[in-house]
C-alpha cells in the first residue's frame, strides 16, 4: 500500500489565500457605474413625482380659492337688494361726493387694468333687523334714529351698531312710492343717550336724491324698517401701487366697505384671482324673462333698472401661485377669454382655471 502524504496546515492556508482572488478595477468600475444610474434613476423619479406633488398642491389651492370667491360672491350678490326696492337715497348715492351707490346693483365693466370687472351690491342685514319707535317721529333732517330697546331682542341688536356703520332704513309708508334711506352711524348705539337711539349724519338730508324723497319739511314715516346697511364693491387688485396687496404676479380678489374703492382699507379676500367677469340677465319689464335665451344677458345695469336684474352670471379665472415646476410654457398658458374680456396675448408657465356660477336675485321681488 501507497500512502500519500498530506500537505503541512502552513501550505493549506497559503494555497487558499492565493486562490482567493477579489474584484477587478474593471469590475469596480461596472459595478459603481450600474449603482449610480440606479440612484440617479431613483432620484429622477422622486424627483417627478415631487414636482408633480406640488402641481397637485397648486391645483388644489386654485380650486379653494374658487369655491371660496364663488361663495363671498354668491351669497353678497344674492342679498342684494334686501330692504330696498332697487333705489337707496343718501350717503352714497347720486347726490353724495363719490356718486358709486344710488342702487342696489352697480355694475363696472371693464374696470381693472386687464379688462376685469366689478360690481357693487348693496342690501340691508337681515340679522339685525328692527323696527323703529311708533311713538317717536322724526324729522327728514334728523340726526338720530330712535328704537326701543326693551322690544324683543333689540338691546343685543343695538350694541352692534357701531361709528362708522351704515343705518339702512325702508320705508314702505312713504307716499307715493316706498323709499330706502342711507345714514353714515356717528356713534357707537351702546354709547347713545338715551339708550335705544342711533346718531346719524343729518347731512344726508342735504343730498339732492335724500331731499327728492324726503323734503327738509317732511318727515320720517313713524315706523320703519331698519338694520345695518351692507355696501360691497368687490373687483381685482393687479397693480403694483400703494392700494391694495395685488400686483400683476399676483392679482388678489378685494372687498371695498365703503363705497369708495380702490382704498388702502379694502379687505383682500382671495389670492390669484387673475379675473372677474360678471353679466346680468335683465328683464325689459315684462316679468316673465327667460334668463335662459342669451340675448336677456348684458355686460352693463343702466342707472335706474337694478330692480329689474333677475340673475348675475360670475366668471371667475384663477391663477396657480407659482409657474409650472416642469418649467415648461405652453401656448395655451395665457389668460383666457372670458365674457367680453379678450384672451392675453403673452404665454406663461402658470395654469389657470376658469369657475362660473349664476345667482338669482329674488330680494327686488319681495317688497
Amino acid at each position: 500500500m501507497i500512502k500519500l502524504q498530506q500537505p503541512s496546515l502552513s501550505k493549506r492556508i497559503w494555497s487558499r489565500v492565493r486562490n482567493s482572488r477579489g474584484f477587478t478595477m474593471l469590475e469596480l468600475a461596472i459595478s459603481v457605474g450600474m449603482a449610480t444610474f440606479v440612484v440617479l434613476g431613483m432620484y429622477g423619479i422622486f424627483t417627478l413625482q415631487t414636482k408633480q406633488l406640488m402641481n397637485q398642491d397648486m391645483h388644489m389651492e386654485m380650486h379653494q380659492n374658487g369655491r371660496f370667491a364663488l361663495e363671498i360672491l354668491s351669497r353678497s350678490i344674492r342679498m342684494a337688494g334686501f330692504g330696498s326696492r332697487g333705489d337707496i337715497v343718501g350717503v352714497m348715492g347720486a347726490g353724495s361726493s363719490d356718486g358709486n351707490v344710488q342702487e342696489t346693483i352697480v355694475s363696472y365693466d371693464g374696470y381693472g387694468t386687464d379688462g376685469s370687472d366689478a360690481i357693487t351690491v348693496a342690501y340691508m342685514e337681515p340679522s339685525l333687523v328692527m323696527n323703529t319707535k311708533y311713538s317717536t317721529v322724526e324729522g327728514c333732517t334728523t340726526s338720530t334714529i330712535t328704537f326701543d330697546p326693551n322690544h324683543l331682542d333689540y338691546f343685543d341688536k343695538l350694541m352692534q351698531f357701531k361709528s362708522g356703520d351704515l343705518l339702512m332704513c325702508y320705508d314702505y309708508a312713504a307716499i307715493g312710492t316706498n323709499n330706502s334711506y342711507l345714514w353714515s352711524i356717528t356713534s357707537d348705539a351702546s354709547t347713545s343717550t338715551p339708550f335705544g337711539t342711533i346718531n346719524v349724519d343729518s347731512s344726508a338730508a342735504t343730498l339732492s336724491d335724500f331731499s327728492a324723497a324726503c323734503a327738509a319739511t317732511a318727515n320720517l314715516t313713524p315706523v320703519m324698517r331698519c338694520s345695518k346697511g351692507q355696501v360691497m364693491t368687490f373687483y381685482i387688485d393687479d397693480t403694483d401701487n400703494a392700494i391694495g396687496p395685488g400686483t400683476p404676479a399676483h392679482p388678489v380678489l378685494m372687498m371695498d366697505l365703503n363705497g369708495n374703492f380702490p382704498n388702502n382699507d379694502d379687505v383682500p379676500l382671495v389670492d390669484n384671482v387673475e379675473d372677474l367677469q360678471i353679466q346680468y340677465c335683465v328683464d325689459g319689464g315684462s316679468n316673465d324673462t327667460d334668463c335662459s335665451i342669451f340675448s336677456n344677458w348684458s355686460n352693463t345695469v343702466t342707472t335706474g333698472n337694478a330692480e329689474n336684474v333677475w340673475m348675475v352670471r360670475i366668471h371667475i379665472v384663477l391663477r396657480s401661485p407659482k409657474e409650472d415646476m416642469q418649467g415648461f410654457t405652453w401656448t395655451s398658458n395665457v389668460r383666457p377669454a372670458v365674457g367680453n374680456n379678450t384672451a392675453s396675448s403673452t404665454s406663461d408657465g402658470y395654469y389657470r382655471n376658469v369657475v362660473v356660477t349664476e345667482v338669482t336675485v329674488r330680494n327686488h321681488r319681495l317688497f
